[in-house]
């Protein structure tokens, strides 16, 4: 596990970090612990540097840290982000950015240990793919890395943020492959989009977080949007804020 700390004050990341190395020698867990008290230095290691896990201050010099974090998603969506601040103020912009917890300074190691405890539940559904055949070959895609899944002249087509894979396949086919993760949902026929890439919706569309239009169905509108309102509650309820 790599784990990148970002916050301006020396204090606060040394006590995070003596709690990170009790926890992982407490849980055997192997990892790389890098630290930045500059916004800017992290945002330009991570062009290079992928982090499975990032701990972000809120108030920083610069850029405030809801505004790092949606640089990190967009370089690399399945990076987990826990906020730590000492203010509740950004609390439902964090959980809007599907941040993993939101830790309130001074918190306790059992508060770190509660939150390290969910990321590794997250983690685990980052090995879970689809295999699908794609031309002569069969292709792996991660669950995670799917944004929607359309159809197209007799193909699948799941696109990913680097790609579209296409596969000559019935929709009906393909989507009991999706029907065990529930970000899943069909917003309209043949396509099911994964809400945590929604970024917000209009009347009539989804909007993802690259900026793609999704179109919802006017049939079933309120009940889809009602079922998106729902997947957002529960993530936000799930982050414990105390």
């Amino acid at each position: 596990m790599t784990i990148a700390i970002v916050d301006d004050s020396s204090k606060d990341i040394a006590l995070l970090y003596e709690y990170l190395c009790r926890y992982c020698n407490e849980h055997k867990i192997h990892t790389s612990i890098k630290t930045f008290t500059s916004e800017r230095a992290f945002l330009d290691a991570f062009k290079t540097e992928k982090h499975d896990l990032i701990f972000l201050d809120i108030f920083m010099q610069d850029l405030n840290g809801i505004q790092i974090a949606k640089a990190v998603k967009k370089l690399h969506p399945r990076c987990q982000i826990i906020f730590s601040t000492s203010s509740r103020e950004h609390a439902i912009k964090a959980f809007r950015l599907h941040a993993l917890d939101y830790l309130l300074k001074p918190y306790t190691y059992a508060r770190l240990e509660d939150a390290l405890n969910c990321y590794e539940h997250a983690a685990a559904k980052f090995t879970h793919y689809i295999e699908l055949k794609e031309g002569r070959f069969q292709t792996r895609i991660l669950i995670t890395d799917i944004m929607y899944v359309d159809y197209h002249n007799h193909y699948i087509q799941v696109h990913t943020p680097l790609k579209v894979v296409r596969s000559y396949m019935s929709f009906g086919d393909f989507s009991p492959m999706l029907s065990a993760y529930g970000q899943f949902l069909w917003c309209y026929r043949n396509c099911m989009v994964n809400m945590d890439y929604v970024d917000s919706w209009e009347d009539s569309d989804f909007i993802l977080k690259n900026g793609e239009h999704l179109p919802i169905i006017k049939s079933q509108r309120k009940q889809i949007i009602q079922t998106y309102a729902n997947y957002i509650f529960d993530y936000v309820n799930g982050g414990e804020i105390s």
